[in-house]
């Protein structure tokens, strides 16, 4: 028999993928601990899109030195844009971070990445420098079509107790993130904790995700003893309590994205240092 919470968390889940420009945007953040599939929410979402939404364009920040997990969606789903001169590198983690090639599209300005971006896949860009995301997401409020922005640990965007310029940038791009609800695009987001997150941009979060070990705070109906019973299935699909606008349901996300055999890459942006030793070998 579904319960109430499970009904409820049904109808959030179709409001999140609803693409109706009457209805607007969605921006949602996933908090929990390691291993509790922050990602493969975000994946299941993209997923979504891919099968059902097959025009329109998403966009995949991932973490550097971190292993990437856009992976997880399959080769033919993915494709991976790197911004010219940013010295992003490709290495294999199993083989002793040696750098790797990829098969990527270059792009220089925001009109050129967007343009190259490849409907119905995951693009995964590399900026090099992190704030650019807050500037792409900001320009592109005037495309005037479905787009999807999915970032891998919020945090590392938008973090808390920034200073002086980035303070500044940070504290645009929530503003940003009030007109979500208006415009034609959906954030989606995950964090392993929201305090991690700078406290204007949480503000402005409509959809809230815990998953198990996830710290629950004062914003939401949500207890954190009904976090800490949620029910961890690797096999099947971990529990979360969604929230959005008070209303709270329980649903599991059935979604398994495994990490693929072979694949243990990461992004890394080149120091001074290692630029001027590729330059060396390069001349040797």
């Amino acid at each position: 028999m579904v319960s109430k919470q499970e009904i409820l968390a049904g109808e959030i889940l179709k409001r999140v993928h609803v693409h109706n420009p009457d209805y607007g945007g969605i921006f949602s953040e996933a908090t929990g601990a390691p291993g509790s599939a922050k990602t493969s929410v975000l994946l299941s979402f993209a997923k979504y899109t891919i099968i059902h939404f097959p025009k329109e364009k998403i966009f995949w920040r991932s973490s550097y030195d971190s292993p990437l997990q856009f992976f997880k969606i399959g080769k033919d789903n993915y494709n991976i844009m790197v911004k010219r001169g940013s010295s992003v590198v490709f290495r294999d983690r199993d083989k002793k971070l040696t750098h790797m090639d990829l098969n990527h599209t270059l792009f220089d300005e925001f009109d050129e990445l967007y343009e190259k971006a490849k409907p119905g896949k995951i693009n995964a860009v590399f900026f090099g420098d992190r704030l650019e995301w807050l500037s792409y997401i900001d320009w592109s409020r005037g495309i005037g079509e479905w787009a999807h922005y999915y970032i891998d640990e919020l945090g590392d965007v938008a973090p808390s107790f920034t200073r002086g310029d980035m303070w500044r940038k940070v504290g645009d791009f929530a503003n940003v993130l009030k007109d979500v609800r208006r415009c034609m695009m959906n954030i989606h987001a995950n964090t392993q904790s929201t305090k991690d997150v700078d406290y204007r941009v949480r503000a402005k979060i409509m959809l809230k995700i815990f998953l198990p070990g996830a710290v629950v705070d004062g914003t939401t109906r949500v207890r954190q003893r009904a976090v800490d019973n949620l029910i961890r299935d690797p096999e099947h699909g971990n529990q979360a309590y969604l929230d959005m606008g008070g209303q709270f349901g329980v649903t599991r996300f059935v979604d398994i994205f495994k990490p693929i055999e072979g694949y243990h890459i990461d992004a890394h942006i080149l120091t001074e240092n290692e630029i001027e030793k590729l330059y060396e070998n390069d001349n040797s």
